[in-house]
């Protein structure tokens, strides 16, 4: 039993501080509750000695972020667990740079609530040993990563982590997943804010002009260096570089950014001189690269420098409970005021969406261009790839019964017009991307677009 140890919680319905206090005398501890800041502040004033707090973010008198800070100046031994019914990013972030242990979203799971208090436990165990490091924070803005499944809070609480930290990031995900997205957080959330936030795709350099526009070249370094170039770490000096696909860089470039992470300084093409580089490094993939580096394309000991901080993106097919939130979220942003029905909700959760969310918010933006109707109806989003092939059978169908002579070509041409697209979709309408994807040249695949009108 603990019940000398006493817990806070601090909430204004009364639903959630009965069902959290249950569950955590159930545990064995001793539980307080107030309703408002104020009390929280009162009762904390009285001496009382809390073995850990539960509070909500927005109560009567304030933000719950306000008492997380307050407690973590006064009651440094209190550890702080924050609840909200927000599923938004920004939150989530804020209270763990602020200090906070956990987040939880409501309908709060109270399994994972008795898995954190265990955990507490151990964390306050280990600090008897081992005193907890208190990383340096830093205020930010507003984002636009929203969810509410466990997915997505696991990855904004590792962004909140990552942010205060200086080391390397690896972001992998599918295309569309918002890989990119999670660098701004990063560098956003980070104490490089103020610095610059500097993205390079990697897919789009042509190889022999990677080494010159990244580290820079010296006037007469090669045939059209007419002039001294500072290249793009230069320009990132005090922020993040992002660099999207990394797996798509030379041999070349992947020994002299191993050198550069390794010494913090690097060499202008055809320069003598060193230059100091204080910059944040965030790297993405879309590729498995343990892969590559077992398949000897990608430098083992890059790897290892890249990822000192894993970020996976989930894609959006294993949090389907997502859907509809950022759905709702995109006809805000998008729509002007103008709804979608619940049964397109349901009939876009129901999708696979291989392109993920940036996939969900073209369907979006395209249904509402393509219909003036409100609210928005299932019969205005295109089918999903999933469904093409059963379309294409009756397609076909209609076709061997017209007897055209030409049923072979009409096909291969229907065919490949939608792998295009959908292509071109997945990718976001790079055709580097896209080329790269279908096995195609680029060329090839810029004439067949035209050809077939998409854009």
């Amino acid at each position: 039993m603990k019940r000398e140890k006493n817990i806070l919680i601090v909430d204004d319905e009364a639903s959630i501080r009965l069902v959290l206090g249950r569950a955590a005398e159930r545990k064995g501890y001793a539980v307080t509750a107030a309703s408002t800041i104020g009390e929280a502040e009162e009762t904390l004033r009285k001496g009382g000695q809390f073995f850990a707090a539960f509070i909500d973010i927005r109560l009567p008198d304030g933000s719950g972020l306000d008492l997380l800070v307050w407690i973590k100046q006064n009651r440094r031994q209190c550890t702080c667990v924050v609840m909200t019914a927000e599923a938004t990013m920004n939150n989530a972030v804020k209270a763990v740079k602020k200090g906070a242990f956990e987040y939880l979203v409501k309908p709060l799971d109270l399994d994972e609530v008795e898995q954190i208090l265990d955990r507490i436990e151990r964390r306050l165990a280990l600090a008897k040993t081992a005193p907890e490091e208190v990383l340096p924070f830093a205020e930010s803005g507003d984002f636009e990563i929203i969810g509410r499944s466990p997915a997505m809070q696991k990855l904004f609480k590792k962004i909140g982590r990552a942010a205060a930290s200086h080391f390397t990031v690896l972001i992998t995900g599918e295309s569309g997943s918002g890989k990119e997205l999670v660098a701004r957080n990063l560098h956003e959330f980070s104490d490089r804010a103020a610095g610059p936030f500097v993205t390079v795709n990697c897919s789009a350099m042509p190889k022999d002009l990677m080494e010159s526009e990244l580290f820079g070249h010296v006037k007469g370094a090669f045939t059209g260096a007419d002039r001294d170039n500072a290249g793009i770490l230069r320009e990132a000096d005090g922020g993040t570089l992002f660099m999207d696909e990394i797996g798509e860089i030379s041999p070349k470039t992947q020994v002299k950014l191993l050198r550069l992470l390794e010494e913090g300084k690097t060499t202008p093409v055809g320069g003598r001189k060193a230059v100091p580089i204080d910059v944040r490094f965030v790297a993405a993939t879309n590729r498995n690269l343990e892969e590559a580096v077992a398949q000897g394309h990608f430098r083992e000991d890059l790897f290892h420098r890249l990822n000192v901080i894993p970020i996976h993106v989930p894609p959006l097919r294993s949090r389907r409970g997502d859907i509809s939130l950022l759905a709702t979220y995109f006809m805000k942003r998008h729509g002007g005021g103008r709804k979608i029905s619940e049964p397109a909700l349901e009939e876009l959760e129901k999708r696979g969406w291989p392109g993920n969310v940036r996939q969900l918010q073209n369907a979006v933006k395209r249904a509402l261009v393509m219909s003036s109707d409100d609210p928005l109806l299932p019969e205005h989003f295109s089918k999903g790839a999933e469904e093409a092939p059963e379309e294409m059978q009756e397609w076909l169908a209609r076709m061997m019964e017209r007897e055209t002579g030409n049923i072979h070509g009409l096909a291969v041409a229907r065919v490949e017009k939608e792998l295009l697209r959908l292509a071109l979709e997945k990718c976001g309408g790079n055709k580097i991307k896209a080329a790269r994807l279908l096995g195609i040249n680029r060329n090839t695949l810029t004439k067949k677009a035209r050809e077939f009108q998409l854009r």
